[in-house]
């Protein structure tokens, strides 16, 4: 029996003592808990952006009033057409606009208008501003409430999935499949077989580059063409201006590659950090739903992963058609990624694998 006792607790012994083991079957787990917890939690913290306009009346403002006073939403007041071209920016999850009371019932009126392709973040919308509604009215004049889909340029979910998905597939390709392989080159010695031979290390990782800008062009026209022909893709904007936002979106990612690739003693550390790197921003950049949505201690954090300027700039160009003078902040933020992931890489730079022990 002790035999097999102490089997155990050696057994467990190098399981605490695995590092890469402890991340996949421990903290990867409790990061799944924490981010979709706290994105899809019902127990609050999620704010919704309204838009109101139309008609002033003693409903409307005491409607207003009311949800001024929720710190889950943020208010704006203007014009229709301005709160309409903000619900198709996606600067809005619903509007509601005020009408005249009903002609002859004194019954006041109010129409809410969403954007159907946002998915669960409107219907929530939805239901919140009309409980609002409701709740302001009396019994004897009811309100009469009405809802409106709006999209822009007929968009669906597709439109608004396929650009945030062909960035995760530029994130995962420059930074996990990079950085994995350029470790593997420096462990095999090739790198090493590299610095005495005419070939400079410069071409090397040019070359390299290159390739991989090559890939990310073939994933843009593999995936965007898939998305055509099976589900109907508009992609509304300049051919140009989204090659330009793939290449500076692929080298700043290959920049964190390099700067993961730098620091890891081997590739189990390197795959470890490449996907610790990676996660978050799979959940916080607005990959699969729109980042205005996360809880408002979670927004500071979106502003910060490269992820999600690389998605807001293809979808505002993809689904949107904006230009460059929209996209521009984005394009710079992802120049800045690359820029400092460099310097990180150069510094750390090693020809051989650093020995054992």
């Amino acid at each position: 029996m002790k035999p097999f006792l102490a089997m155990i607790r050696a057994n467990l012994k190098m399981n605490v003592r695995n590092r890469t083991a402890l991340f996949w079957n421990l903290v990867f787990p409790a990061l799944f808990i924490v981010l979709f917890g706290a994105i899809f939690n019902d127990g609050g913290g999620v704010e919704l952006s309204i838009g109101v306009a139309g008609a002033t009346s003693p409903f409307s403002e005491q409607t207003v009033a009311a949800m001024k006073a929720d710190d889950a939403i943020d208010i704006s007041e203007g014009t229709e057409q301005e709160e309409f071209d903000a619900l198709r920016d996606g600067d809005r999850d619903a509007v509601v606009v005020f009408g005249e009371p009903a002609g002859g019932t004194g019954q006041p009126t109010a129409t809410i208008y969403y954007d159907e392709t946002q998915g669960p973040t409107s219907s929530v919308a939805v239901s919140v501003v009309s409980q609002y509604l409701y709740r302001a009215t009396q019994t004897e004049s009811p309100v009469v409430v009405t809802t409106q889909p709006v999209t822009s340029a007929e968009l669906d979910y597709i439109d608004f999935l396929v650009p945030g998905i062909l960035a995760m597939s530029i994130m995962n390709t420059g930074v996990i499949g990079l950085s994995t392989s350029f470790v593997i080159y420096r462990e095999r010695g090739i790198l090493r077989r590299i610095k005495v031979t005419p070939f400079s290390l410069t071409s090397f990782v040019l070359a390299r580059i290159i390739s991989q800008l090559l890939i990310a062009l073939a994933q843009m026209v593999i995936l965007v063409g898939l998305a055509m022909g099976l589900f109907g893709l508009n992609v509304e904007g300049n051919l140009v201006l989204l090659l330009l936002e793939i290449v500076i979106g692929s080298l700043a990612f290959l920049a964190i590659g390099f700067a993961i690739a730098g620091i890891s003693k081997n590739v189990e550390t390197a795959a470890a950090v490449g996907n610790l790197v990676t996660f978050p921003m799979l959940f916080l950049s607005g990959v699969f739903f729109e980042v205005e949505n996360a809880p408002a201690w979670l927004q500071p954090i979106t502003k910060v992963l490269p992820l999600t300027y690389l998605v807001d700039a293809l979808r505002e160009t993809m689904s949107r058609g904006k230009g460059i003078i929209t996209v521009w902040p984005d394009l710079m933020f992802l120049v800045a990624t690359f820029a400092i992931g460099m310097i990180i890489a150069v510094r750390f730079f090693r020809w051989e694998a650093q020995e054992a022990g």
